[in-house]
């Protein structure tokens, strides 16, 4: 099977929409359709797309401006702002890009290191993220939204934009939990349009309900019991009360960890 095709078939659904646009567009002109098949018949050689070959035409038919495929491409650019995110392998996206992520937005937020760590905490061994004011425990953990439905596709190929995810009732799936490890949890839900923020203390996790055990502590969340490690499944609309403005994050964390 040709590579190309094989590409053309993964960002299929990414690409819906422009393609819609462009078919648009060329009905408007009524371009003939044994053109169209002469335009879809040539091989792709990158970065020459069938996409980019339609377009061309339309610009040189004085059908589409130039302007106006600027605006096309800011609108598909917006739509997928994030979605080199999707194909980050899940280690690197798991356990550095969103400390590193939220260090690079709020240089307040330092890495937690034994070093750095040792006057508060001399027995420190990577129990948390990242450190604010001194004394902060945070925790960061990131999930990629996308449909479960079509697994031939990639994960980019399978992104969902926010209002996507929310309307099938996407559960974020945030792992290893902690909270006896750390004051505060800063969750980003990665969508391929928008990153979405909670922000919640070690109780309010426990207070959710919503913390399952995993791996090695079959007793996480039961009252009374020393949490080691959970995980949750929570939708959009389950995570409402926890949402926090990019801009913020640093004064919402500082404020639910106002001591007294």
């Amino acid at each position: 099977m040709n590579v190309y095709f094989i590409v053309e078939i993964l960002w299929e659904k990414i690409m819906k929409l422009l393609r819609s646009k462009i078919e648009e567009l060329l009905n408007k002109a009524k371009v003939p359709k044994s053109f169209i098949e002469v335009l879809e018949s040539k091989n792709d050689i990158f970065p020459f797309s069938v996409e980019g070959r339609k377009i061309a035409y339309l610009m040189d038919i004085g059908v589409l401006s130039y302007s106006e495929y600027q605006q096309i491409y800011h609108d598909y650019s917006r739509r997928n702002k994030y979605l080199e995110l999707f194909d980050m392998a899940p280690r690197t996206f798991g356990e550095t890009w969103g400390e590193q992520h939220v260090m690079k937005l709020f240089p307040e937020f330092v890495k937690a290191t034994r070093e750095n760590m040792q006057p508060l905490y001399p027995t420190f061994d990577g129990e948390f993220d990242l450190c604010l004011d001194g004394s902060i425990r945070v925790e960061v953990k990131a999930c990629r939204a996308n449909s479960e439905k079509d697994k031939k596709l990639s994960l980019a190929g399978r992104a969902y934009m926010r209002s996507e995810a929310k309307e099938n009732k996407f559960k974020y799936n945030y792992q290893q939990l902690k909270p006896s490890c750390c004051d505060v949890f800063i969750w980003i839900g990665v969508c391929k349009d928008e990153l979405i923020y909670w922000v919640l203390t070690s109780e309010e996790l426990k207070n959710t309900g919503k913390l399952g055990s995993q791996h090695r502590n079959e007793n996480t969340g039961v009252a009374g019991v020393d949490v080691f490690e959970g995980q949750v499944f929570m939708t959009e609309d389950e995570l409402a009360p926890y949402c926090v403005e990019e801009s913020k994050l640093v004064s919402v964390v500082r404020s639910k960890c106002k001591k007294g």
